[in-house]
């Protein structure tokens, strides 16, 4: 069994989202020989989920934007005939009050399983460990949802205000471990940072690292050898689907050296803890 933990299916009223997410990557990053996602429907991503043993997959919120908000993807998780998605509410929009009413709104609906944020895309732009976060990090843990963060080059230096610290994953030390109890993904894993993503998440227990689509990526080995070494708890597998098709994603997870056991964990068992699926 898998669990994906980073996926953008076309649900009601995202279709456009997932239409121009499906050659994200080789377009972004002028990778040649991956081909777009085949998939048009829901019904045939889940039907590619079938085939390669994917139990559920977890659907990272944007923001309350139409065509990729919160009220849509929540309207989603009321109507599906099953509960192989899971959503995190998206914190994304309009600076960190914005974002700390939105996960109050939407956690108090008991539909979601997570906060998602990109801080590259906050306004105003505010410096990762600065203390005025907080309150983002306190709202998730007052609802006891695990806080996915996506840093990376692909987000932290694509977008309207390129920063670097937007991919760097030492600027969480500081509130990783003021909020202990806070479970603290690293949605990219901070490429290319990975030997700091893996020292921080090896200095802060509290924090999993979620490399997805990089683990294809130059020098992203690294991350099998981490959790081969000490992190294999705390390693879980993403697709980033549509970006990339479904095979190309799972090939790359399944095709490295892991240690007994590892591979497993980091396909299903963390995740499902971390989600209270077990």
């Amino acid at each position: 069994m898998t669990i994906d933990f980073r996926i953008k299916p076309p649900i009601p009223a995202w279709e456009g989202l997932f239409a121009e997410g499906r050659d994200a990557i080789s377009k972004h990053f002028g990778i040649s020989g991956i081909e777009s996602t085949r998939s048009e429907t829901l019904e045939q991503v889940i039907a590619e989920q079938d085939a390669l043993g994917i139990t559920h997959a977890v659907i990272m919120g944007r923001g309350n934007e139409p065509g990729s908000s919160n009220e849509e993807l929540a309207a989603f998780l009321t109507t599906q005939p099953s509960k192989r998605f899971i959503g995190f509410i998206g914190a994304d929009g309009a600076g960190v009050e914005g974002a700390v009413e939105t996960i109050h709104r939407y956690a108090a609906l008991g539909l979601f399983h997570g906060v998602s944020i990109n801080p590259a895309v906050i306004q105003p732009g505010v410096a990762l460990d600065d203390p005025s976060w907080d309150p983002i990090y306190e709202a998730a843990l007052q609802h006891r949802l695990p806080l996915s963060i996506t840093l990376s080059v692909f987000l932290g230096l694509f977008g309207s205000s390129p920063n670097y610290d937007y991919a760097r994953p030492s600027a969480l030390v500081r509130a990783a471990k003021k909020y202990a109890d806070l479970k603290i993904i690293i949605s990219h894993a901070g490429w290319p940072f990975i030997s700091e993503a893996i020292a921080t998440a090896i200095y802060c227990p509290n924090i999993y690292l979620s490399p997805d689509v990089y683990l294809g990526f130059p020098g992203s080995s690294l991350y099998v050898e981490a959790a081969n070494f000490t992190l294999s708890d705390r390693l879980l597998y993403g697709s980033c689907y549509p970006n990339v098709p479904y095979e190309f994603a799972i090939q790359h997870f399944r095709s490295h050296n892991w240690n007994d056991g590892v591979l497993n964990k980091v396909l299903f068992e963390n995740s499902a803890k971390l989600l209270n699926l077990v």
